[in-house]
């Protein structure tokens, strides 16, 4: 009984650390001359534990036929995943610099985590307000900010 009453207790432990949660992911592109892109972009937020959810592209989260990253628009973007344990406080946000007009001025990018059992949400705002190409300032295509020491 003591073993069936562990391997029930092991179980519930291990359902909740893989708990499934719904993203929506809010990107803003910034209102300037040739902020918009068509580059691939991709997302990985973190915790300060180090827990991550990684995204390849974002397109796939996107609306069907939409022209993501344009000058001024917020674009939204949903998926699901396993759950983060707490509230994401870092981002690395990454363009692949191809495609038509592959420069990317980002103003900020908001993360939502809503748990599906208990509906639980978590949110984080990452001000970025830079761009994300080689021939700018910036000269580069990713971005981290972190903001898991304040």
């Amino acid at each position: 009984m003591k073993i069936l009453f562990a391997l029930f207790l092991l179980a519930l432990t291990a359902s909740s650390a893989y708990a499934q949660c719904k993203f929506v992911i809010l990107v803003t592109t910034g209102d300037k001359d040739d902020a918009g892109t068509d580059a691939r972009i991709s997302l990985s937020v973190s915790t300060a534990n180090g827990k991550k959810l990684v995204i390849k592209s974002l397109k796939p989260w996107g609306q069907k036929g939409h022209n993501n990253f344009e000058k001024g628009q917020t674009d939204t973007f949903k998926g699901s995943g396993k759950c983060l344990p707490s509230k994401p406080c870092r981002m690395l946000l990454e363009s692949n610099g191809k495609g038509n007009k592959p420069g990317w001025f980002v103003d900020k990018v908001t993360f939502t985590q809503i748990e599906q059992k208990n509906l639980s949400q978590k949110e984080k705002t990452f001000n970025v307000n830079r761009w994300l190409v080689r021939d700018e300032s910036s000269g580069t295509l990713f971005v981290v900010v972190d903001d898991c020491a304040k």
